[in-house]
């Protein structure tokens, strides 16, 4: 009679200790990035981006992949999941991104590149990794989490959630 009553017992107590606990709830950190294989090019020297004008490509990156999170991803009712989120990005870093327009336009200037064409191809490649990244709306409310937090107050302090450099060949020069 014991042995029933035991074998019970063990078998609830396997069952609630196999439960699914839920996860935890992280705090806004600038973890969320996915990871790229890195590369230099051979001439890496003759393109790489100088500190400064790096942080403002990298700026208008996060900008862009971050419009494209609010443009994309859905709640189950199939309203859009970041509209509050990304209208405080941008009130929160408008003096930012109006800087970075105008460093943005001189900056490619002088390299010859057209500010609409780079832009556009940030949001097209993103909008690509929301097909690729089953991660993807889960690493954008992690950005905007990280972009909103009160330690950051810059958008250079925001990752982009996919680094679109190397394969566009902006790559940081060697410190």
């Amino acid at each position: 009679m014991k042995k029933p009553l035991t074998a019970a017992v063990l078998t609830l107590s396997l069952a609630a200790a196999c439960t699914p606990k839920p996860p935890a709830e992280k705090k806004p950190a600038p973890d969320y990035q996915m990871p790229l294989t890195r590369f230099s090019p051979p001439n890496l020297a003759k393109i790489c981006y100088n500190p400064t004008d790096a942080n403002t490509v990298y700026v208008r990156m996060v900008q862009g992949e971050m419009a494209v999170g609010y443009l994309t991803c859905q709640n189950p009712d199939g309203t859009r999941k970041f509209n509050s989120q990304y209208g405080d990005v941008v009130s929160k870093f408008s003096a930012e991104l109006s800087a970075n327009g105008q460093e943005l336009k001189t900056l490619f200037g002088k390299r010859r590149l057209n500010i609409d064409a780079v832009v556009t191809e940030f949001a097209n490649r993103e909008a690509q990794r929301r097909n690729d990244d089953p991660q993807f709306c889960s690493r954008m409310e992690r950005a905007f989490a990280w972009a909103l937090s009160p330690g950051v107050n810059s958008l250079s302090q925001v990752p982009p959630p996919h680094d679109l450099g190397p394969e566009m060949n902006i790559f940081p020069c060697a410190k």
